[in-house]
């Protein structure tokens, strides 16, 4: 049986609904209303930071850890959304080794 995570667990928590209430907000209405575009891109852009700033202190050389942040939250992201439709935290448990593996290759500077 895989591993959970805290997000699967999230996930599971909500029974499925709203795992991160930006990305539901950005996909609404991104396309038609510039502030709240804006400001989910805002929210999205500090938690890259954030995280790069983590890998960074953590030994990845930027701008590596940058992109590895945005792959990582992308990942994340994508899992919620897939996850949330097949009522199954499986994508986010992928999702959580693949990020593991994006992180391990960073440090190794590939």
């Amino acid at each position: 049986m895989p591993s959970s995570t805290v997000a699967d667990g999230t996930l599971a928590e909500l029974h499925f609904a709203d795992p991160c209430p930006i990305a539901t907000v950005a996909m609404e209405v991104a396309g038609t209303n510039e502030p709240l575009r804006q400001a989910t891109s805002e929210d999205f852009e500090s938690w890259v930071d954030h995280l790069a700033a983590y890998y960074a202190a953590g030994g990845i050389a930027e701008p590596a850890a940058r992109e590895t942040a945005g792959s990582v939250i992308a990942l994340l992201e994508g899992a919620f959304m897939l996850g949330r439709a097949a009522r199954s935290t499986a994508p986010v448990l992928g999702a959580a080794k693949a990020a593991a593996a994006i992180v391990r290759a960073a440090l190794a500077g590939e």
